[in-house]
């Protein structure tokens, strides 16, 4: 028998991440708007919903819709490399 027991803490340090920002345009009419929706339920309603209210708010030229397999995994190379050229601003997001 062991007459000590180890616990092991598996938290680790806060670190910063320092991410720069985009710059970013006074002025949104004729612009691209990309949705990338990670398959929960009610993205895409919350989505449409801002459709709605955004593109005739703000004049904007399009809308695209992009998803990846769920909010586990990150998005895929290619639909980052879709989206930058198809897009000029794009909003991120989950439901549920």
């Amino acid at each position: 028998m062991l007459d000590t027991i180890s616990v092991l803490n598996p938290s680790a340090k806060p670190r910063r991440l320092q991410n720069q920002l985009s710059n970013r345009s006074e002025n949104l009419e004729g612009k691209r708007l990309g949705f990338l929706w990670n398959n929960k339920p009610n993205g895409n309603v919350i989505f449409q919903t801002l459709e709605n209210v955004l593109v005739s708010k703000l004049s904007l030229s399009s809308v695209a819709y992009y998803s990846k397999w769920t909010a586990s995994i990150p998005v895929d190379e290619d639909t980052l490399q879709c989206m930058g050229a198809e897009v000029d601003l794009a909003i991120v997001g989950l439901a549920d």
